[in-house]
C-alpha cells in the first residue's frame, strides 16, 4: 500500500516530442503541503491550463474572475486566468499540474465558465497523473516529455468522462454528519486507509455503529464503498499507457497484486489484464486528428 502523499514534491519533465510542441506539454506536476491558512500563488497565461486537486483538507482557489472552494477529491481547471492563489482552510495537501498548449482549451471548452471548470470527482484523475509521474522520475531521474504529455492527455479525458463515485451513494436524503465525514475520509484517503477499524476510530464511534448507520443511509456498507472506490480508481489507472499491475494495486490501496486481482475479478467479472485488453489505451495525442 502506498504511503500518504504528504511530502512536497515537484516533477519537471523533459521537453516533449516536437510534434506535440504547441499542442500539449506538461511542464510541472507538484504536491503542495499547506499549513492552516497557507497560500500558494500561480499564473496561467496564454494557452496555459493549471489543474489543481484537493487531496487532504479543503482549499479555496481564487482568480480575478471567480473563487471556488474544493473539498477533498474535487478538482478545478484554470485556463488562461492570469494570476491565481490557492489557500488551505486547515492543514491540507494539494496537487497542481501545469499544462501548456492548444489542446487543453479545446478539450475543456464545453466545461469552462469564466476560465474555470469544476470537477466534483476529478481529484482521482489529477492524483493518478502526479503519482505516475513521480514513480517515473524515481525510476528514470528525468521524465520523458512525451510520456508526460500522454499522462496529461489521459488526465484531461478522464476528467471529462471519468466514472463518478456519486452513483454509489445515490441522491436521496442528506447524509448525517457521521456518514458525510466517513464518505469524505474514504474519498480522500482510500489509497492508504487501513480499514473499518481505523475509520471508526477516527470518527470516534464503534465499528458496528458505523456499519449500521452508513448502510442504512447509503444502501451500501462502508467496507463495500471503500472497495468500490479503490476498484474505480484502479480502472482509471489501468486505462493509462502500459500500467504496472503491481503499481496499480498499491496506488489503489490494495495490499498486493494477487489480492487486487482477486477483488478486481469479483467486482468486474474479469482480471486486470483482461480489462486492459478490452479497454482502449490512451496514447499521446497526434497533431493531425486535432486540427478542427
Amino acid at each position: 500500500m502506498i504511503s500518504n502523499p504528504a511530502k512536497e514534491r515537484e516533477v519537471r519533465p523533459a521537453p516533449p516530442d516536437p510534434a506535440l510542441d504547441g499542442l500539449l506539454t506538461l511542464s510541472s506536476a507538484q504536491v503542495l503541503v499547506l499549513a492552516s491558512g497557507g497560500c500558494h500563488s500561480g499564473y496561467a497565461g496564454d494557452l496555459c491550463c493549471c489543474l489543481l486537486a484537493a487531496v487532504q483538507g479543503a482549499l479555496t482557489a481564487s482568480s480575478y474572475a471567480q473563487s471556488h472552494i474544493l473539498a477533498p477529491g474535487q478538482a478545478l481547471a484554470l485556463y488562461q486566468c492570469g494570476e491565481f492563489s490557492i489557500q488551505s482552510v486547515g492543514e491540507g495537501v494539494c496537487m497542481l499540474v501545469q499544462l501548456q498548449g492548444d489542446l487543453p482549451g479545446r478539450l475543456l471548452a464545453s466545461r469552462l465558465t469564466d476560465s474555470a471548470a469544476f470537477f466534483p470527482r476529478g481529484g482521482a484523475a489529477v492524483r493518478e497523473a502526479v503519482l505516475s509521474l513521480s514513480v517515473l522520475e524515481d525510476e528514470h531521474a528525468l521524465v520523458s516529455g512525451t510520456a508526460a504529455s500522454s499522462y496529461a492527455y489521459t488526465m484531461l479525458t478522464n476528467l471529462i468522462s471519468g466514472p463518478s463515485s456519486e452513483a454509489v451513494i445515490g441522491q436521496g436524503e442528506p447524509l448525517s454528519p457521521l456518514v458525510e465525514a466517513a464518505v469524505g475520509i474514504i474519498q480522500e484517503e482510500f489509497p492508504f486507509l487501513e480499514g473499518l477499524d481505523e475509520l471508526a476510530e477516527r470518527l470516534e464511534v464503534s465499528k458496528a455503529h458505523l456499519i449500521r448507520t452508513f448502510t442504512k443511509q447509503t444502501g451500501i456498507s462502508p467496507g463495500r464503498y471503500i472497495t468500490h472506490t479503490r476498484v474505480e480508481y484502479a480502472k482509471l489507472l489501468l486505462r493509462g499507457v502500459d500500467p504496472s499491475i503491481t503499481y496499480v494495486a498499491e496506488a489503489s490501496g490494495f495490499a498486493n497484486a494477487n489480492y487486487f486481482a482477486k477483488v478486481f475479478r469479483r467486482e468486474t467479472g474479469m482480471s486486470p489484464s483482461e480489462y486492459m485488453e478490452i479497454t482502449p489505451r490512451k496514447e499521446p495525442p497526434k497533431r493531425d486528428p486535432f486540427l478542427w
